[in-house]
């Protein structure tokens, strides 16, 4: 029997808004079980609240939380992990303001393989690193976290790249080469176990852009994947939008979610 305290998560900020969209579909899908609270802001939190595991900082725009809020954080709830999620209105932030800690700062659209990490952190199946830590050793953190492997259960995807950018589609190609995946040449999307299209320039990809050919799940990269492109992206038919400048396990992980997705039987009607 388990009888191991609830997990609790605690988000400050507006989590309501487009952008913030995706941090709390990555907490529900991440902290499974876990006791979810949100409040707008440091002020709206009772005093008799329980000492949370994570606290998630919604940031929306710049200087929408007062310089001191990290160290009064910090201090009522020192033993707790942090995550600040901004949006595409913050990206200078870390360059021109200090109040969060760049190794804390995570864009609202990539925050999903942080959430993860933090969360093995929580569950003690991965070291912690501190709260100062900079995004040099964040980033080595990510990247040997765990081993990518597609074809871990002997079945070897079949995946095809489509890039205007030559260097961009073999480096995409080498990087899926190395999780145990094989690449389509030629035009054969009807084989293919899935499509992985870069949608940069958005404008002109949109506009050529022809699902009813594409009979494989589609996942898209782009350098800026703002909310209302994501949704224009999605209202196309692709499964999912991947920023380019995400860690690799982002891209992995959304691979292997259509893959798994597409080798589940669709229910006859």
């Amino acid at each position: 029997m388990n009888n191991s305290p609830r997990k609790m998560v605690l988000i400050i900020g507006n989590d309501q808004t487009n952008e913030m969209r995706p941090v709390l579909d990555a907490v529900h899908e991440i902290c499974t079980e876990a006791q979810i609270i949100s409040f707008i802001d440091l002020q709206a939190i009772p005093n008799k609240v329980a000492f949370p595991d994570l606290i998630l900082i919604c940031q929306n725009w710049p200087d929408e939380f007062s310089p001191n809020t990290l160290n009064d954080l910090v201090s009522r709830f020192p033993i707790s992990r942090f995550v600040c999620s901004y949006s595409a209105w913050c990206e200078s932030d870390g360059r021109t303001r200090t109040i969060w800690p760049l190794g804390i700062r995570v864009p609202a659209r990539s925050v999903l393989t942080r959430l993860q990490l933090e969360w093995d952190i929580i569950q003690g199946n991965q070291d912690a690193f501190p709260l100062t830590a900079g995004r040099d050793e964040i980033f080595l953190v990510e990247a040997i976290g765990s081993v990518l492997q597609l074809n871990s259960e002997g079945n070897t995807p079949l995946i095809q790249v489509d890039s205007g950018d030559r260097a961009y589609q073999l480096m995409l190609e080498e990087m899926i080469d190395s999780w145990g995946g094989r690449i389509a040449r030629g035009s054969c999307s009807d084989e293919v176990d899935l499509i992985l299209v870069d949608l940069d320039p958005w404008e002109l990809v949109a506009s050529q852009f022809d699902l009813q050919a594409k009979s494989s799940p589609v996942i898209g990269v782009m350098g800026l994947a703002h909310p209302e492109t994501i949704r224009a992206a999605t209202l196309l038919g692709i499964d999912a939008v991947i920023c380019k400048v995400a860690p690799e396990q982002e891209l992995f992980q959304a691979v292997k979610r259509s893959l798994q997705t597409k080798a589940i039987p669709q229910a006859e009607c």
